[in-house]
């Protein structure tokens, strides 16, 4: 009977986790290299407007990435509003050239926090672009992008 209930205990906290992200999509790039045309766009229809969220950036890069780190466009378009586009940095590697993030490999993953306690105005589909903004056009050594989104 004790270990029926610690189970269920486990299971109800790992339910609970699960229930917090309603949104985990990545793309991938063609020979792991991304171009400044290539704009990865991802959908979420929208239903809960109380709620806030918080948005990550999900990032996968080789060794063969040349920079310590990533500089990234995210613009958020909603129902019946313009696109807001925000400018942001990632630190991927240390000044040691040691690379940060979860490795297996010579792939490394990183997942950071764009924006916290966002509230969706409206209803609907809202849209997700993001956009390399570095200096190399094509940016070799980016395998592939993504976007989660969690509930607060």
């Amino acid at each position: 009977m004790k270990r029926a209930i610690v189970l269920l205990s486990i299971l109800f906290i790992f339910n609970s986790c699960n229930r917090s992200k309603i949104f985990d999509a990545y793309v991938a790039f063609e020979n792991n290299t991304w171009s400044v045309n290539n704009r990865p766009t991802f959908y979420l229809d929208v239903q809960d407007t109380i709620n806030t969220h918080s948005i990550y950036f999900n990032v996968r890069n080789s060794g063969d990435y040349g920079y310590a780190n990533l500089f990234i466009l995210l613009s958020i378009q909603g129902p019946q509003s313009k696109a807001e586009t925000q400018r942001f940095e990632f630190k991927l590697a240390e000044a040691d050239g040691k690379w940060l993030g979860s490795g297996l490999g010579d792939i490394y993953s990183n997942q950071m926090k764009m924006m916290q306690s966002l509230k969706f105005p409206r209803k609907g589909v809202y849209s997700f672009t993001i956009e390399q903004n570095m200096r190399d056009n094509p940016l070799i050594g980016i395998e592939d992008v993504g976007v989660k989104i969690v509930r607060n």
